[in-house]
């Protein structure tokens, strides 16, 4: 099948990305303080970076702009009600070299008992104009969190997501693989993920990441963790497709950080769900020294030429996002 559309890697050149301001206390109760504390830090370290388009809800334009982000945060008034931009807003592709946006029909993570669908999960289709002029709209229903990109348009994803019955109930592997080839994809790896995740139902970019240098950094588990055998499946998969290219570098594990205390079941603990702006690499850090510096290293080194910065993110992770989760990056346009 051939296609004027094209899936590219988060660490393409950018225009900008979206990000958003709003924190609801209801929602986030006593995490809500130190959230908007990470979140405040995570938007001004991307603006070192690249320009952010910041969406923000009337009730919190005057409180963002109490922020003093600075000129590369430009604060944009939008219906918006939550932060996770990855999976609220729509992905851009490229078509012919120029960005183009594809709504994906977010149902609230298959409507989970940790999330109720909200008028805000439908931002790709109430603020459409704000992202772009036109927009495809995908015929399954996916997020940005169930794809991550390689090299040449590789997309990797789970069953656990987009097979799950809470979002593409009658769609089976090989219509969806046919759709994302249509919609820019050259090749779908298909992984299984953890379908006992509490909310996403077991996102590719809480364990998997492209990287820069064609190496693949991949979270493991620990042994005793209800998901190791598939995710043990999902290594040796990787490791296969790479040992049959000879111009594949290999699959990099990554160990999870040690967390003495959990302070929520949905607590996100990956050190892959990273954001790659321009000439950076913002990733998160669990006070966990040894394998921080694990992880800093594995980065540095499929990322060769950014600078790396590791942030603490204990409350953004307590409600089950990464720093990816928090970004909807615009790439810039590719000369003919």
């Amino acid at each position: 099948m051939t296609t004027d559309l094209q899936f590219v890697p988060d660490w393409a050149p950018h225009s900008y990305c979206w990000m958003a301001w709003a924190i609801d206390p209801r929602e986030w109760g006593k995490d809500a303080c130190g959230a908007r504390q990470e979140l405040r830090e995570v938007i001004a370290t991307i603006s070192r970076f690249e320009k952010v388009r910041l969406l923000t809800p009337p009730n919190l334009v005057n409180d963002a702009k109490e922020q003093h982000f600075g000129p590369d945060v430009e604060i944009v008034e939008a219906p918006v009600d939550d932060i996770w931009m990855r999976d609220i807003a729509p992905l851009y592709a490229l078509r012919k070299g120029e960005p183009i946006c594809i709504d994906f029909n977010f149902n609230a993570w298959g409507s989970t008992r940790f999330r109720r669908a909200r008028p805000g999960d439908r931002l790709a289709g109430i603020a459409r104009r704000l992202f772009a002029s036109t927009m495809l709209n995908a015929p399954f229903v996916a997020e940005g969190g169930a794809f991550v990109v390689g090299h040449n348009a590789v997309v990797f994803t789970t069953r656990s997501c987009l097979l799950n019955p809470n979002r593409n109930p009658y769609f089976r592997e090989s219509e969806i693989e046919t759709e994302l080839t249509r919609l820019g994809a050259s090749k779908v790896i298909w992984l299984n993920g953890d379908p006992e995740e509490k909310i996403t139902s077991g996102h590719v970019d809480g364990y998997v990441l492209p990287t820069e240098s064609g190496e693949i950094l991949l979270q493991q588990t620990d042994a005793r963790d209800r998901c190791a055998m598939l995710r043990n499946l999902d290594i040796r998969t990787l490791e296969s497709l790479c040992a049959a290219d000879t111009n594949a570098i290999c699959v990099r594990l990554v160990s999870p950080p040690k967390i003495a205390k959990r302070t929520s079941e949905l607590f996100a603990d990956s050190y892959v769900n990273v954001y790659s702006p321009n000439s950076a690499v913002i990733a998160p850090r669990f006070n966990d020294e040894l394998r921080d510096e694990e992880a800093r290293a594995a980065l540095e080194g499929a990322f060769p030429g950014r600078k790396v910065e590791m942030l603490s993110i204990p409350h953004l992770a307590s409600g089950g996002g990464g720093i990816r989760c928090l970004v909807q990056p615009v790439p810039a346009s590719t000369p003919p």
